[in-house]
């Protein structure tokens, strides 16, 4: 919202429209000088302030910018400022967007995105329902004979999962990260925990962490993450924080599903749109994570922001020209 602003000096009145910004735990202030109380109507103000209001974005886009320059020794390519504005822009109107829908519609489009992004996480895992099946499961509690019970389980599970996390604000850690995984694998495998016996990726020259340095590597991650996140873009965190995890590996069962759920649950802490990785791009998406192993991440960093851009596109533009944006 902006603010109209009365200051005295010198004994005369000045008005000023001001709109505060947080980024992170920092408030930056917009402001514009609009003149002297005395000389200024009511319908000055008024026009004033929808002019001030179509400057913001571009400001507020600005002042990110010089705070992420200031923040940030450098960007991993190809994340570059010019990159980073268009994500930025994208973000901003991602936020008017929820602030202006209706609650119901909010919430519809909440729903539309979990299972969307449930659907094809699962589909890169191998589940076999179509985006059909998971409508029937997850809003109509129908569920066709020829399903696989574990696929159902899998769907229910991911979405409630996911929900969840959409709504709550703890802090990223490894009981956090255990809970996510008890959920996700809820009626489908017993092993809770971290992994007690070796696993092993096929067709991925990789060796995964031992069991018994789990709980140390981990504590790492943790840390190397709380150490990254006032430093290290967003998107580049959250994306080097999954190949991490997934180099550790610390599940019997179900490490990338929970891996995709914590890269989005760091977007959305950050304040960001989370984003869907479809199964089309499963062996590109792999590839990348391959890639990184050998801390080449220009592959995972090109595959971050190709998904940020095409889910915003896909999933939450079209809302923008539908909305009266509140000013």
């Amino acid at each position: 919202m902006v603010f109209v602003i009365e200051k005295k000096v010198k004994g005369k009145k000045y008005i000023y429209l001001e709109k505060s910004i947080r980024f992170g735990k920092k408030v930056i202030k917009l402001s514009k000088f609009l003149g002297r109380k005395e000389d200024i109507s009511k319908s000055n103000i008024d026009d004033s302030i929808k002019d001030f209001a179509l400057e913001l974005n571009t400001r507020i886009i600005d002042a990110k910018i010089k705070f992420l320059q200031r923040k940030i020794d450098k960007f991993e390519y190809p994340i570059t400022l010019e990159e980073i504005k268009k994500i930025e822009r994208a973000n901003l109107i991602y936020h008017e967007i929820l602030n202006n829908l209706h609650k119901k519609d909010k919430e519809d489009l909440k729903k539309r995105f979990i299972a969307n992004f449930v659907f094809e996480s699962n589909a890169i895992e191998g589940n076999s329902l179509t985006l059909k099946n998971y409508q029937e499961i997850l809003f109509e509690k129908r569920i066709t004979k020829s399903s696989d019970l574990r696929e159902i389980y899998d769907a229910e599970n991911s979405y409630r999962t996911f929900s969840w996390l959409f709504n709550i604000k703890k802090e990223l850690t490894e009981e956090l990260i255990i809970e996510v995984h008890k959920k996700i694998i809820k009626n489908i495998d017993t092993r809770l925990g971290y992994k007690k016996i070796p696993n092993i990726l096929l067709g991925r020259d990789l060796e995964l962490c031992k069991p018994e340095k789990v709980k140390e590597e981990m504590g790492n991650l943790i840390r190397w993450f709380n150490q990254n996140k006032e430093k290290t873009y967003s998107l580049e965190l959250a994306f080097k924080f999954h190949h991490k995890f997934e180099k550790i590996h610390p599940f019997a069962d179900g490490n990338r599903r929970v891996g995709r759920m914590l890269l989005n649950y760091i977007l959305i802490r950050e304040g960001y749109f989370p984003i869907i990785i479809r199964k089309t791009q499963r062996q590109k998406y792999l590839k990348a994570l391959e890639t990184a192993d050998n801390n080449i991440f220009l592959p995972l960093m090109r595959l971050a922001i190709e998904r940020a851009k095409i889910t915003y596109k896909n999933f939450f533009e079209v809302y923008y020209k539908y909305i009266k944006i509140k000013k």
